[in-house]
Order: C-alpha cells, then structure tokens, then sequence
C-alpha cells in the first residue's frame, strides 16, 4: 500500500465525485505544491464535511501528477484534480463518523478541537491512520453487506 491521504470535502462536492464515479478529486491551487507528492497507486480517505462529519469511502489514486480541470464540476473554484477509481464506498447509513474514530488517530488524538484539521482539503496521514481507516472502512462496509 502506498502513501495514505486524507482528503476532506463537502457533501456537495462528493455528490459530484460520485456522479462522476470518483474519477477524479478537485483541489484548488493553493494546494497544488502538496498534492504534486501524491503518486499512483497511493490511497486517498474521503472524510465529509458539512455537517456529515464522517469517513465515506477509499479511493486509489490512478496516475501520478495533477490535471488542470477542464470543465468545473464542484460548486466551488478547483483549479486542479488527481485521477482516481473507488476501491470502496460505503452506504452512507454506514459512513463513520469522526467521533467514533477520534481518538485513535495519530491526527486527532489528544487534542480538545481537532476540528481545524478538518479544513484542510488534503493532508498526508501516518501509516498507522491509514491502515485503521482502511480497516475500519472495510469492517463498515462487511457490517452493511450482511444486515
């Protein structure tokens, strides 16, 4: 598994990745210098915001280097996107929120706001909070294929 990533956005904007069958994710430009360490085959962790608060699927990135957006898709200005294909989405009824999650990431753990982390459209994760997420994720979405 490569670098794991946090992306983090609203739920507008992921209804857009979804309809686009989270092909791609856009970032605007002020961003641009920390996505360019993203690579292919790295994962990307969706986190949504607005008032979602919530993990809601794993993407792998599918190539190494950001595109300029053709077209804007988001509601927003994205300048730039990074090609991805869904590894696995969950139903939102299965989405985890943070506050179930909070204090077992390296991110989050200890601190009394962790909210401002969550502001950022995309950040590095260490290597012990992609593989809980990864394992949390798969586990929500075993849960929701047998209920």
């Amino acid at each position: 598994m490569g670098q794991g990533w946090l992306i983090i956005e609203r739920f507008e904007n992921w209804e857009v990745d979804a309809a686009n069958n989270f092909s791609f994710f856009g970032l605007p430009s002020r961003h641009r210098k920390i996505a360019t360490e993203i690579v292919k085959g790295d994962r990307v962790y969706c986190y949504v915001s607005s008032g979602r608060s919530s993990f809601s699927d794993i993407r792998v990135v599918q190539e190494t280097g950001l595109k300029r957006l053709k077209e804007q898709a988001y509601d927003s200005a994205y300048t730039f996107a990074f090609s991805t294909t869904p590894l696995l989405v969950l139903p939102r009824a299965s989405w985890i929120p943070i506050k179930e999650v909070v204090g077992e990431l390296d991110l989050t753990r200890g601190r009394a706001d962790y909210r401002p982390l969550f502001q950022t459209s995309i950040r590095k994760l260490t290597e012990h909070d992609a593989a809980f997420l990864d394992k949390e994720m798969r586990d929500a979405a075993m849960k929701s294929q047998s209920a």
